[in-house]
């Protein structure tokens, strides 16, 4: 889910240099160790990953073999190699994968003492946390945010009350124009979603308890948002091509991969970027990469010290752009932060309130073909939000052989 987040970044990381983090204490005795990532997302990005790579090395006197393959690619091929029993040492894996890998015996907790976990955003990490313990490391992370049109909307919506009456006042000024663009329900929109039932004060399942709580009256009442909103946002306005662009929605809901986009091909969009807005507290989604290690490596102490070498500080800004989102590291994403727009700043400060999806190994499945259809459904009308939800918990239970 994560697009190209940042600009300009890589040319100020290579300028400003990387830090050759995790020691020159010579203790990889010229052993070599196999990394999987995905590829980067522009050849500046290469150069930066190949930096951290380099710098490694020569700390530390061994050899890093990168295997650098298509996102789309990535968890076909690395599932095929774990079943092989030919897994690389260390490697990506995408934040819902987690807790099944971990499940399943496949990757390995991280020793106490790697890292400092206060150097890094809670929600970050607490995507490699199952059943308390720690699983990986987080690479990278991003969230979404509200776009807005500033000719239509001078100043953001920062509650739900808000949202609904900042929609309802652009769509009665000119019907032609709808307040917002109401995501829809697929996998995208219930990727999303979790930020709105966090913002009041909900969450989606109880892992400890073993109970599903995305049918409770904070995610109901989340919904019931998204249906409210539709009254002054019809998807007969909403369904056009790139209605937020083209002036035919006042406000959008998406992610900093946006933000290059609109400045070049819609340079006369006068918008700007706000948090999600909420009803208790401030929340959002939380999207990204994380890194683990296999359990069939030989090399597990090098693998985290590799591992720690690219989440530090300034070494977490270049590796965040070679992939396309924001720091892991809080003291990294501050140098972003510095280093980019305003626009971006807004996402990176949202990234002190992003939540985590649940650590179930079933989570893909549940926000695809359970969660989304049933955002759907209320969305189209077919069924109130307490009944789409009511059914989509049912079916999560059965799904995951929980009484709760």
């Amino acid at each position: 889910m994560i697009k190209k987040a940042c600009g300009a970044l890589a040319v100020a990381a290579m300028a400003a240099g990387l830090a050759a983090c995790g020691g020159g204490d010579g203790g990889g005795e010229g052993r070599t160790l196999t990394f999987w990532s995905y590829q980067p997302l522009t050849p500046q990005g290469g150069q930066l990953l190949e930096k951290l790579r380099t710098d490694f090395e020569k700390a530390n006197g061994v050899t890093v073999k990168l295997v650098q393959i298509p996102k789309d690619d990535y968890n076909t091929k690395l599932g095929t190699a774990v079943a092989g029993k030919s897994a690389p040492d260390a490697g990506y894996l995408d934040q819902p994968l987690v807790s099944r890998y971990a499940q399943d015996g496949t990757i390995l907790q991280v020793p106490a003492g790697t890292i400092d976990e206060k150097e890094f955003y809670a929600g970050g990490l607490d995507t490699n946390r199952v059943d308390g313990k720690l699983y990986g490391l987080p690479l990278d992370i991003t969230t979404v945010g509200l776009y807005y049109n500033k000719k239509l909307v001078p100043a953001p919506p920062k509650t739900w009350d808000e949202l609904k009456q900042t929609a309802e006042r652009v769509h009665a000024a000119d019907p032609k124009v709808a307040g917002i663009v109401v995501p829809k329900g697929d996998g995208y929109g219930a990727w999303m979603w979790p930020g709105f039932v966090a913002g009041a004060g909900g969450t989606l399942v109880d892992e400890k308890a073993k109970k599903v709580a995305f049918d409770a009256p904070p995610a109901v009442e989340a919904l019931q948002l998204w249906v409210d909103l539709l009254k002054s946002s019809p998807r007969s306005i909403t369904d056009a091509d790139k209605a937020f662009e083209n002036g035919l929605a006042a406000m959008t809901i998406s992610g900093p991969w946006d933000i290059s986009t609109i400045k070049d091909q819609f340079p006369d969009l006068d918008f700007g970027v706000a948090p999600l807005p909420y009803k208790n507290e401030p929340a959002s989604n939380i999207g990204g990469e994380n890194a683990v290690v296999f359990s069939g490596t030989k090399n597990a102490d090098l693998a985290w010290k590799w591992l720690k070498h690219l989440t530090a500080a300034e070494n977490s800004v270049a590796l965040a752009e070679a992939v396309g989102g924001y720091p892991a590291n809080i003291k990294g994403a501050e140098i972003a932060a510095g280093r980019m727009g305003p626009e971006h700043a807004v996402f990176i400060e949202a990234l002190e309130s992003t939540r985590a999806r649940p650590a179930v190994p079933e989570w893909i499945q549940i926000n695809d073909e359970i969660i989304a259809p049933a955002l759907e459904a209320a969305l189209t009308g077919k069924a109130t939000p307490q009944q789409a939800l009511s059914d989509a918990g049912a079916k999560a239970r059965t799904l995951l052989g929980w009484d709760g």
